[in-house]
Formats: structure tokens, C-alpha cells, sequence
């Protein structure tokens, strides 16, 4: 089911090897996708992408109200709210805009070929 060279922002991403947005950015980049690092706290806005196929997201609720306006600014099909970056309002809009909403972690996605 994994489709190959998806365009896939993890936003959120930590240079820490032991954190799982880094860890999933590698594993993205292991089953060939085109993966894009995104720190909303210490990379510009400029440096994000418009679009992309997936967005996998390694924040917050609070961060992610933060960057709601940056989030829904972007164009994707699908969303991967990662366990711990839940945020009700915001999936609500998403799927009013049609987008796919995925509760699940990357990683496990990828290894069960899910993703």
C-alpha cells in the first residue's frame, strides 16, 4: 500500500536521532519517499514548502493552533496526526476541505506498509 516518492513534510521535525519526527523522516526517506524537514521554531516560513502529498505532524495542539493559518495555507491530500498532536478543530476544517485525516504513527505506518 506504501506508495514510493510521496512528497511528505514532517512538520515538526527534530535533528535529536532520538525523536520520533527524525526517526520518521529517516524511515520516509528509507522507503524512497521524498521527505522534507520542517521546524516551525527554528526554520523560516519561507523554507516550507506549498504543497506536498502527505503531512505527517510531530507538534502539539498548542503549536499546531499556532500555525493554523501556515497549516491550512499549504495544499495536501492527506494529513498523519502522529499519537500526541491530536487537534479536533483543526482535523474538522481539513476534512471539510477534503482532506484525508490519518490518526496514526508514521512509523508504524511505514513498517506495515499502511502509509
Amino acid at each position: 500500500m506504501t506508495n514510493k516518492n510521496e512528497k511528505v513534510i514532517v512538520f515538526g521535525y527534530s535533528d535529536n536521532p532520538e525523536r520520533y519526527s527524525n526517526m520518521a523522516y529517516n524511515l520516509l526517506k528509507e522507503f524512497d519517499h521524498d521527505a522534507i524537514k520542517f521546524n516551525p521554531r527554528e526554520q523560516a516560513l519561507s523554507d516550507l514548502p506549498k504543497s506536498c502529498d502527505t503531512l505527517t505532524l510531530y507538534v502539539s495542539e498548542a503549536i499546531s493552533n499556532k500555525f493554523r493559518d501556515v497549516i491550512l495555507g499549504l495544499q495536501f491530500k492527506r494529513v498523519s496526526f502522529n499519537p500526541g498532536t491530536e487537534n479536533a478543530k483543526l482535523e474538522k476544517i481539513l476534512i471539510e476541505r477534503g482532506v484525508e485525516v490519518v490518526h496514526g504513527c508514521t512509523l508504524v505506518m511505514l513498517r506495515t506498509d499502511q502509509f
